[in-house]
This record gives C-alpha cells, structure tokens and sequence, in this order.
C-alpha cells in the first residue's frame, strides 16, 4: 500500500529535485506514517530542512517546480516556515504544502520511497504541534507513539523543539483534550477513550513528580501540584 495517495504522489514527485536540493525531508503525520507509529491519513504535505537557505528562496524554488503541472500560491513566508496552496483542478483537490527550517537532530531515513526526518525528529515535532496548538490531529499522533516513549521521553522531545517550551502549556493542551468534539478526532469510539486516557495519564503523571522526593522539578512553579 502507498505511503501517498495519487494527489500527494504526484506533488512528492514533481518535487524530488528541489527538495533533494534543498534537503527537505519529509515531516508531519505522513512521516509518522512511514516510521509505521500511525494510520491516519493526512490532508497536507509538510517538508523539514536544516539547511540555512532563506525559506523565501526555498518556497519560490518549490513553487517553480510544481507550477508546471499545478495552480500553486505561496500563502504565508517566514524566516522559519512557509505554506504553500496546490490545487488539481482536474481532481477538484486542494492541498497544503508546508516547509520548515527545524534543528534536526536525527539521522533521516529514506522510507517508501522519499526521505523522512529520524523517528525521534518526528515524534518530537508532533509533541511540539500537541504543545502549541493542541489540535485534534496532534492528540492523534502522539498517542500513537505512547508505546515506544515514556512521558518523560515525549518531553524531552517535543522540548528539543521548542525554545518556548513550559510543562505549565503542555498540562493546559492536554487538559483541552476534553474540549474537543469526539467527531474532530476521526477515529472510532475506542480509539479515542484510549486517546483520551494517554492524555489523562500524562497530567497526572506531570503532577505527581511534584510529589516524588528526588525529583529535580517538584519546585518548578510551571508545574501543577496534585490536586
């Protein structure tokens, strides 16, 4: 079975130079897919890179290599990131394409076909997305890497990430889990009561270190005491 359905097949393909030129390597739900940790199907394409090119040049670069076969407009530039729109008009299909300028940390793996950022690069970009965001799709993802890491592990992934990064914000996203419509998760009733008990299970578990002599951040003001 194909990592990509036909649309996002043909953007990965029509980008193979450009993003062997500018050392993309695939991120995002699709390279939990390719490390195997996830099923769930994603609507975008998101590319990571290291490389110190200006994420201007390199949006232009990647525009330039779709433009021939798609309709495609650069939506957002930073010095970080940049989101890009394609469409298929023939299909009716309409998809992002995202860049990053990440510190990576791991060696890439090339898997079905394309070069993907290492499996702790990946979870840890997720955990970071759970952090900032909290969005359905987020939970979804880092739940599926619940059996490989510890909480502690996810932390100090997701931190890597993350300048930014406060055990006080992680609890606030993982308590929202609660708030979010059952239907926005897209998976079956059980598949999200285990979601929802891998986040339950992570705020008590930051709390309860506050409890545990020995444990360097009990006197961490960020983090919640036991209720």
């Amino acid at each position: 079975m194909s990592l990509f359905p036909p649309f996002h097949a043909r953007l990965v393909e029509a980008t193979e130079g450009v993003r062997e030129r500018h050392g993309l390597l695939l991120a995002g739900g699709y390279a939990l897919r390719a490390h195997g940790l996830t099923a769930r199907p994603s609507r975008d394409l998101v590319f990571a890179t290291a490389v110190q090119t200006p994420m201007p040049e390199i949006a232009a670069d990647v525009a330039a290599a779709l433009h021939d076969a798609f309709p495609v407009s650069v939506r957002e530039v930073g010095e970080r990131m940049a989101r890009l729109v394609v469409t298929d008009e023939a299909g009716d299909l309409t998809s992002g394409f995202e860049l990053l300028r990440e510190a990576l940390r791991n060696r890439p793996e090339r898997l079905e076909g394309c070069q993907v950022v290492g499996q702790d690069d990946a979870v840890g970009l997720k955990v970071r997305a759970l952090h900032g965001r909290g969005l359905p799709k987020d939970f979804v993802d880092v739940a599926a890497a619940a059996d490989l890491y510890s909480f502690r592990e996810l932390e100090r992934l997701g931190a890597a990430h993350e300048e930014q990064w406060r055990l006080e914000e992680l609890v606030h996203r993982l308590e929202s889990v609660d708030l979010l419509a059952d239907e926005a998760f897209e998976v079956d009733e059980d598949h999200l009561h285990d979601i929802r008990r891998f986040a339950y299970a992570w705020v008590e578990e930051i709390k309860l270190r506050r409890a545990d002599d020995g444990d360097t951040e009990r006197d961490d003001p960020d983090v919640p005491v036991v209720d």
